[in-house]
């Protein structure tokens, strides 16, 4: 009985290692035919890509979708960078020149601007003193010139004698200007709703509240626009101020020292003390002359009545009589 045992035991190993050997063998000639028909030309398999393969990817197709678009902006990814915006930017300067003919130099800078597109907003000319009393002219010219042309015709007008100062100060409204805008149409809007509500009323009461809130709508869209071409038209003609002075006028009054430190604590308390001791001299000289004609005669008058009063005889002082003594009785 245990040889029979034993016979089939081994019997039952024999046919599950046979099983798995032709299971491996079937495996094995799948993976060979996968392989044999990717060498013999056909289509290889697409390997899995990359999470930095695909955003890369990504970037090449909205790269290529940017370029062919007319936006103007730039897509994401493509490296373009943000849109380029006109700033509006309001320039604002001033210059002093010291030349030898006025009227001459001020008809040349008006040329200058006319010629750059621009034009005189203001002229004021006179003619003054130095401290010599010599006569010398003066003019005051206000120019609006093209912000393409501004920098251009400052220099100019600088060379045509010497320039004393100059200065320029620049804002920029681009944010008030797009602002403006978005209100202007946002406004539109709403005045073209009125009208088309006005056009259906039906009642007379209806007709005059919808009359009365268009009115009030396009009164504000108009005072949006003026403010807006405002800006705009700043923006587009900078404000120079040139003014010309003969070369015989004074010169400039020259800036202040720092009054800070030590030595000028120093001199300015000793300023003070002199200042204060001359109000003292100043009210002793005030007072001197009143105390020499009204002191002197006062002081006399005192002293005369002192010893006329000590001249004065003496009244005698009489003793009262003594009460008679009451008798003993």
């Amino acid at each position: 009985m245990a040889t029979v045992r034993r016979q089939r035991a081994l019997a039952v190993f024999g046919a599950t290692g046979l099983a798995l050997t032709l299971a491996l063998a079937g495996c094995g000639s799948d993976g060979s035919d996968e392989v044999s028909s990717t060498s013999a030309g056909g289509p290889p398999a697409a390997a899995p890509a990359m999470p930095q393969q695909e955003g890369a990817a990504q970037d090449a197709a909205g790269g290529a979708t940017g370029s062919g678009s007319d936006t103007g902006e730039a897509a994401p990814g493509s490296g373009g960078g943000a849109p380029v915006i006109n700033r509006e930017v309001i320039y604002t300067g001033s210059v002093t020149v010291r030349v030898t003919d006025v009227d001459a130099r001020a008809e040349e800078a008006i040329r200058l601007a006319e010629a750059a597109g621009g034009f005189v907003g203001a002229d004021a000319r006179s003619t003054d003193v130095n401290y010599a009393n010599t006569p010398f002219e003066k003019a005051t010219i206000t120019l609006r010139i093209p912000r393409d042309g501004f920098y251009d015709v400052l220099g100019k007008i600088s060379a045509l004698g010497t320039q004393e100062s100059r200065k320029i100060d620049a804002q920029d409204v681009t944010e008030e200007v797009v602002d403006l805008d978005s209100r202007i149409a946002s406004q539109r809007a709403q005045v073209e709703s009125a009208r088309k509500l006005l056009a259906q009323a039906k009642s007379l009461n209806d007709l005059v509240s919808l009359e009365n809130e268009l009115a009030r709508r396009q009164a504000e869209l108009a005072s949006l626009e003026a403010k807006r071409d405002r800006l705009k038209d700043l923006a587009a003609l900078s404000t120079l101020t040139v003014e010309l002075v003969q070369d015989t006028a004074p010169p400039p009054p020259a800036e202040e020292p720092d009054d800070r430190g030590f030595l000028i604590g120093l001199k300015n308390g000793w300023d003070s003390f002199l200042t204060f001791g001359a109000v003292v001299l100043t009210v002793v000289g005030v007072l001197l002359p009143w105390a020499i004609g009204v002191g002197i005669p006062v002081l006399l008058l005192v002293l005369l009545w002192r010893r006329l009063r000590r001249r004065r005889p003496a009244v005698p002082v009489t003793a009262a009589p003594a009460a008679p003594s009451a008798a003993a009785p």
